[in-house]
Formats: structure tokens, C-alpha cells, sequence
């Protein structure tokens, strides 16, 4: 059954992957080089450009982006929800172009909450803090659409020992703007 299921996932992804959800792994590092023919001014004008900005166009469609909402509103949604795979994304409450988004999901009568790293090198997404793993995305969606046929590691951040694991599918997105006990 485990086989079976695994080729199952396998499969879809490759379909998945054929219309163009690709997950990327890191690339090899690559030397940086400068523009060419440009003054020492004009130099020091490109690399002081403001670094580009995590900007995920369109999010607002999706059932799942409840926008500027604290962690501990979240939680108390889908802890209220009490539906094991349910999920949303909220902005990150930092602000920060490195971690623009928080991935929240309910399971096990719990709530975590995943960051969501913008990689501005690549110009694509992660999820977690970067030490484990290094699947790269090219928008939220596709962090979506892979999590829901592929199981996604739900880490305790407060159990030290990195012992206390979960899988689950991103199965239920949160319809947030249906809720009416929110603000």
C-alpha cells in the first residue's frame, strides 16, 4: 500500500512538474559578476539597489491567504476549526523581505506555524529556517500544490531534540473571509 502510494504521489507529481509546479533544489553556486562597461558611479549605484522584494502577485485569490493577521488570530482560527490538515498563510508579522510569509497548519490538536523564506538570490521560495532541506519553489501556490500531494514534515519548535515530528497534507485550505467570528 505504502508503494503504491508513493508511486501514486510520484506520478502526480511528474504531472504536476509537466505543468510547470517545479521544485527546485539549490543551484550551484555560481560566481557573481558585475555589469560591464559602466563608470565607478554607476557601479556603486547597482549595488546599492534595494534588494527585490518578495512580491507575490494575486495572493489575495486564494482561499487559503488571510493577509495581515497575527499568530495568535490564526492559531485561534484553526484551533476553533478543530480540523486535522487545515492551513492557511498569513504575512509574517517581521515584515521581512526574507521571510515574508507564515505558513500555519492544524493537526493533531496543534497549530504550526512555518515560515516561508523568500531566497533573493534565486528569487524563490522555502519553507522552515533553512536547515533542513532545500526544496525551492517558484511562488506560495506551488508550496501549496506540492504540499497537498506530498507529505510536509511538521517540526515542534519547542521540543530542543528536533525529535517530535508530524506529517500531514495540506488538505483543508482555511476559508477565512467565510468566518464571521473574526475582525
Amino acid at each position: 500500500m505504502a508503494t503504491s502510494l508513493c508511486s501514486f504521489a510520484l506520478d502526480f507529481w511528474s504531472t504536476l512538474h509537466a505543468e510547470n509546479l517545479s521544485v527546485k533544489r539549490s543551484p550551484s553556486p555560481t560566481p557573481h559578476t558585475a555589469p560591464r562597461n559602466k563608470s565607478k558611479h554607476s557601479l556603486l549605484e547597482w549595488e546599492m539597489q534595494p534588494p527585490t522584494q518578495p512580491i507575490e502577485k494575486d495572493l489575495n485569490k486564494y482561499e487559503w491567504y488571510i493577509g495581515d493577521y497575527d499568530r495568535h488570530e490564526a492559531e485561534k482560527a484553526l484551533l476553533l476549526e478543530n480540523t486535522d490538515e487545515t492551513f492557511l498563510v498569513r504575512d509574517c508579522s517581521t515584515k521581512s523581505n526574507a521571510e515574508p510569509y507564515v505558513l500555519v497548519v492544524y493537526y493533531g490538536s496543534r497549530v504550526y506555524n512555518i515560515k516561508v523564506r523568500f531566497l533573493e538570490e534565486s528569487q524563490q521560495y522555502a519553507l522552515g529556517t533553512g536547515l533542513r532541506g532545500d526544496d525551492k519553489f517558484n511562488s506560495v501556490k506551488e508550496i501549496i500544490d506540492f504540499y497537498k500531494y506530498v507529505p510536509i514534515t511538521l517540526i515542534d519548535g519547542k521540543d530542543k531534540s528536533g525529535i517530535q515530528r508530524e506529517q500531514c497534507y495540506l488538505t483543508h485550505p482555511f476559508k477565512w473571509r467565510k468566518r464571521c467570528f473574526l475582525p
